[in-house]
């Protein structure tokens, strides 16, 4: 009986790492194929449609890209969707320059790559607060920011059309 419960209690110890290592693979998958994606939707959309959108009062197509970056970025860093400087870039540059653009979103993701490299076991369920609104686990708010970036890119789509401009298949398969 007492081996059992010894061979048990050294059997959790094992699988929380594991566990960790799973999340961060996956996480880092997510992201590395949503950097494709958003990156797509850049190459897809003609330089001249950069700035345009669908409607007034909304973002344009620049600062939807941008926002997709910076949200990620922000929410896994602080828990709060805000602008967050990435790199040394300039937006009255990226905002008007697909090549500017495409290095931001890089940088963006290298960020976010650093970012969950950094989760380990001890860390990777602590809790943290979402929008001062929730407290969730370190894991679960990297999960959240991903979301909110494929929901920000998939609002990207008519603004590609309203240019002429065909979306890019998304890529909805983990590696």
């Amino acid at each position: 009986m007492r081996t059992g419960i010894v061979a048990a209690a050294l059997t959790a110890l094992c699988v929380a790492p594991v566990a960790a290592q799973d999340i961060k693979a996956s996480l880092a998958d997510d992201f590395e194929r949503q950097r494709a994606n958003v990156l797509g939707m850049v190459d897809a959309m003609p330089e001249s449609g950069l700035r345009s959108a669908p409607t007034e009062g909304v973002r344009d197509f620049a600062q939807q890209i941008e926002h997709v970056v910076q949200g990620n970025v922000g929410i896994i860093s602080s828990g709060v969707d805000q602008p967050v400087p990435i790199g040394e870039h300039d937006p009255e540059v990226y905002l008007n320059s697909k090549q500017a653009l495409r290095s931001f979103v890089n940088d963006g993701y290298d960020a976010i790559a650093e970012m969950i490299a950094g989760l380990t076991a001890e860390n990777v369920t602590v809790e943290t607060s979402l929008f001062g609104q929730a407290m969730v686990e370190r894991w679960k708010l990297a999960q959240l920011a991903y979301e909110h970036g494929v929901w920000t890119l998939g609002a990207t789509v008519p603004y590609l059309r309203l240019q002429g401009a065909t979306p890019p298949a998304y890529d909805l398969i983990p590696g």
